[in-house]
């Protein structure tokens, strides 16, 4: 008997979610745009950001992208899928907002969610290098990290974003030179030479001022030395010595900012 009323009791919860289920999805399918949006915007503010997303998702099935507030349901949407940490979905409607507003006065705020969306995906990276698809892929969402936080400091230098879209792009060139040493670092351990001198001179082409691209420079007078170019292994070592008492600045990650 004990077993029949558990099993009753597990029909009766799932009857309970279905019904439930079933009248959400009535409600947004009968409310009026401006009535989605407001609850949308509501779940939003009380923290609840799953189920703005959902509200908000369903203005545009009532035409509510062309209203007054399509750019502040859009913009919502970004916040909320970043703030679950659906980087990708963020990403999308970023890209989606910039094609339909791109007069925006709100445009310096989306490069920037879209900046550190990017920046979340990359996270890791270097650690996962050998794991060559992951690590390809992550390599690409700080390169787009980087020319959303450039596009913030070059076009929109006022925007209250500016100082942290600075400090994000020294710290993930950074990594974009470490990452490069890596490589360097990988060539050099199975004597690919050649490859290890075409890779320190992008670094030293796209990252001369790091220290990662410093710390290249032994392996590329190595590579020289190895190949036999006797004469580009000494201006790399003059090189070398000219830079030996220069200072890096300490390379801090920033913290991921709650200010929107």
């Amino acid at each position: 008997m004990r077993k029949f009323t558990s099993l009753a009791s597990l029909m009766l919860v799932g009857l309970l979610v279905v019904g439930c289920s079933n009248s959400a999805n009535k409600e947004l399918e009968e409310s009026s745009a401006q009535d989605l949006y407001t609850k949308g915007q509501t779940y939003l503010q009380d923290g609840d950001y799953n189920s703005a997303i959902r509200y908000l998702d369903a203005v545009g099935t009532k035409g509510g992208q062309q209203s007054a507030f399509g750019e502040q349901t859009q913009l919502s949407l970004i916040y909320a899928n970043y703030k679950v940490g659906e980087y990708y979905k963020a990403l999308d409607a970023a890209e989606r907002f910039v094609r339909a507003y791109p007069n925006s006065a709100s445009m310096d705020y989306v490069y920037y969610l879209a900046g550190l969306s990017n920046a979340r995906l990359g996270d890791n990276f270097i650690q996962d290098f050998f794991g060559v698809n992951r690590a390809s892929r992550a390599l690409d969402s700080v390169r787009n990290a980087y020319g959303s936080f450039q596009t913030i400091v070059q076009h929109y230098p006022q925007s209250k974003y500016a100082q942290d879209a600075k400090n994000w792009m020294g710290y993930l060139i950074n990594r974009m030179a470490e990452h490069e040493l890596a490589i360097v670092k990988f060539y050099d351990d199975r004597e690919a030479y050649v490859a290890v001198v075409n890779r320190v001179e992008e670094m030293m082409r796209f990252y001369p001022e790091s220290k990662p691209t410093y710390e290249a420079l032994a392996y590329m007078q190595k590579a020289y030395e190895q190949i036999g170019i006797k004469d580009s292994a000494e201006k790399v070592a003059a090189l070398i010595e000219a830079n030996k008492d220069k200072s890096f600045p300490e390379i801090i990650k920033p913290e991921y900012s709650e200010q929107f």
